[in-house]
């Protein structure tokens, strides 16, 4: 048996911690003298300390160092317990990495909005080129997007590249719609969910500035542009989400930002 101080020694465990240790059942001495009160320690003791300082090295706190020596008895033990801890870590590695990603996607995409012009009125013929995309094709009110935009949030994680959008396959208003909801991916992955890639074409573009229920004003000015230069309509259109309701945050609606997309016929 070793006395405390000759267990500090060994250990390189100062002594105030040895009883603090000691108060907090995190290391019990193997003996204590019942007349002096003094703390003596075995060799079996020595191991539990390594443990102790070595999670104490790697960022573990007391509270956690505790839970996982209370739950081995001998030497066989260890390794299952830290294997266990390892899964838990990479777990939470794992989810906090998912969380960062997220949050990068924000705020990219916070940054592509600071960045536009303050002035969305102006219709545009745009080249759009192929868009490599992960989506769900889905039926219902246009209000539920949010749903199907989770689902493909959270198929494309960190590979996600760009503002999300809808694709309608209706030329009409309808109470319930087909719609499918995109979200472009850097590159295509594997997932729960369909990917594929969105063809090039030209359209005729228009920032709507505001709420959805407001949308339908942009839509006239938008079929006005295409009827005066007298080009075809071709579907699916699509509205893409530049600022809207977040993941965190619902957001000012009277500061939405919603590009429509009408592709028309080339010449």
């Amino acid at each position: 048996m070793y006395t405390i101080g000759e267990f500090s020694k060994i250990t390189k465990i100062t002594v105030k911690a040895l009883r603090f240790y000691h108060e907090k059942e995190l290391l019990t001495p193997s003996y204590i003298d019942s007349e002096s009160n003094y703390r003596y320690y075995s060799k079996g003791d020595i191991e539990t300390a390594q443990i102790i300082v070595n999670l104490k090295s790697f960022g573990f706190s007391l509270q956690e160092i505790q839970s996982i020596t209370k739950e081995f008895d001998d030497e066989s033990d260890v390794t299952q317990i830290l294997q266990k801890q390892k899964d838990a870590i990479e777990r939470d590695v794992k989810k906090l990495t998912a969380i960062s990603s997220t949050l990068e996607l924000i705020l990219m995409k916070e940054k592509e909005v600071a960045q536009m012009t303050d002035v969305f009125d102006d219709i545009q013929v745009k080249r759009l080129p192929e868009l490599q995309v992960v989506y769900v094709r889905w039926q219902g009110k246009y209000s539920e997007t949010g749903k199907a935009m989770g689902q493909v949030y959270r198929a494309a994680g960190r590979h996600a590249g760009g503002a999300a959008l809808n694709l309608y396959f209706d030329c009409e208003y309808k109470e319930n719609t087909e719609i499918e909801s995109c979200l472009p991916i850097k590159k295509k992955i594997t997932t729960k969910l369909e990917c594929k890639a969105l063809p090039a074409g030209e359209f005729v573009t228009l920032v709507h500035v505001g709420s959805y229920e407001n949308i339908g004003s942009s839509y006239e000015k938008i079929f006005d542009y295409i009827k005066s230069i007298n080009k075809k309509t071709l579907l699916p259109s699509r509205e893409v989400y530049l600022k809207g309701p977040g993941m965190i945050f619902k957001g000012n609606p009277d500061k939405y930002l919603t590009e429509i997309q009408i592709q028309i016929e080339e010449s």
